[in-house]
């Protein structure tokens, strides 16, 4: 399992860090494909349920956002995608209520990905984009080795049973240890207090986590382990970046709105 996990590192993770350095239309090609195989594995794992997600409007909203989505309002664009896919029912009535919801749902889990984009796009956007990663990653490496170390008292055992209170508060460390540095390092190319950073990291780190736990939250309803096979020894897609697509919006939202 750690062979497979290295060996999918060194093949994937130079495609994620060329498509982030370069930015403008690779990166949005990247998030195009990752979101439409996002949302394949999201809908693919209520195949063991009674919901039948409807799959090519699914692919069509996510392709429709990424198109006009960079220049008209991103709201206005939903509401006519879902006034379409409430239509849906209507006129095949081979779809139901819940089906029409988790078309939906995955629309908006997916979209998540777009995030990383709008991250890349704003001021210092080729820098702060990297906070994405250094939160996630951080916190995901950090729980699991505390957690694994010293963790005894459970999470959220309903969804997760192996993870701990103590991993989640070594998940927070370490987002908090990787952003302050990261802040230190650039410290003559970002302007960032430091209390700002702490915050971030720590809300971020949280955020992380629940990402973490929807998805597996997800799967467990699904009675899946991982949404697919497509990265060996990592599962899928959204199972590497479920901590990422709740990260995103997060970080975007702070550098936008808050810290001005």
């Amino acid at each position: 399992m750690l062979k497979k996990r290295i060996f999918s590192a060194v093949i994937g993770l130079p495609l994620v860090f060329a498509a982030l350095i370069m930015g403008g239309w690779y990166l949005r090609l990247f998030l195009v494909a990752i979101s439409l195989i996002g949302l394949y594995e999201f809908y693919a794992v209520f195949k063991n349920t009674e919901i039948k997600p409807i799959n090519f409007m699914g692919y069509v909203a996510v392709l429709f956002f990424y198109i006009f989505g960079y220049t008209y309002d991103s709201i206005d664009l939903f509401v006519i995608l879902s006034v379409v896919i409430f239509s849906i029912p209507v006129v095949l009535h081979r779809y139901n209520l819940k089906d029409t919801s988790i078309t939906i749902m995955g629309i908006i889990y997916v979209i998540f990905f777009s995030y990383i984009g709008k991250i890349r796009d704003i001021k210092d956007g080729y820098l702060l984009v990297w906070l994405i990663f250094i939160i996630s990653w951080l916190t995901d490496t950090f729980a699991y080795f505390i957690g694994k170390r010293i963790g005894k008292n459970k999470l959220c055992p309903s969804i997760s049973p192996n993870k701990t209170f103590e991993g989640s508060v070594g998940g927070v460390i370490g987002s908090l240890l990787g952003c302050l540095l990261f802040t230190y390092l650039f410290r003559g190319k970002l302007e960032i207090n430091y209390y700002y950073i702490i915050f971030l990291s720590v809300i971020g780190s949280i955020v992380a986590q629940i990402g973490d736990l929807f998805a597996s939250f997800i799967k467990r309803n699904c009675n899946t382990k991982d949404f697919s096979k497509i990265i060996p020894g990592h599962g899928g897609i959204l199972d590497r970046f479920d901590s990422i697509l709740f990260v995103s919006p997060c970080i975007y939202i702070f550098f936008t709105y808050l810290n001005r």
